[in-house]
């Protein structure tokens, strides 16, 4: 194959990988192997001439850069593209602040092998034991809170 020629598979096999890396789900594979048929392509025209190499890197840069600027406002980005909001509009109830609950103790009121419920103020949580077990009818205290996610310790 004429070397011209195996630079234009190179990038224009490069930009397909490319395009259907956008448009399908993975792993990144197609995305991947597209970058390096570009890259494939451009060294190999800059080995026959430094300003076509040069020419062909910008012009490829340039097309990458273009084609995601129009992409973006295009219909059909807007139909593959996720925009919703959690909105309480829309009825998103965010997670409650259970930071209250730090350093409360309580009862577990079902065996914590790492995870269950206990009863702190007369309030069902789940909870994760910060050791492995934690047995029915235990005290326990809780020790940190991350959010929605409680960690309590046996009390002693």
């Amino acid at each position: 194959m004429p070397s011209g020629l195996a630079i234009i598979f190179f990038i224009s096999l490069g930009f397909i990988l490319l395009l259907i890396e956008l448009l399908t789900p993975g792993f990144g594979i197609p995305g991947i192997t597209g970058i390096v048929f570009i890259i494939i392509g451009c060294y190999n025209t800059l080995r026959q001439s430094l300003f076509l190499g040069i020419a062909a890197s910008l012009a490829s840069i340039l097309t990458i850069i273009l084609f995601f600027r129009i992409f973006a406002k295009s219909p059909f980005w807007r139909k593959i593209r996720l925009d919703t909001k959690e909105e309480k509009e829309k009825g998103f109830i965010p997670a409650e602040d259970l930071s209250y609950f730090l350093n409360k103790t309580g009862i577990a009121i079902t065996a914590l092998h790492p995870s269950g419920i206990v009863l702190i103020e007369g309030k069902r949580i789940d909870v994760t034991a910060e050791s492995m077990f934690i047995d029915k009818d235990k005290k326990i205290k809780v020790v940190k809170v991350e959010g929605d996610k409680v960690i309590v310790k046996e009390e002693l």
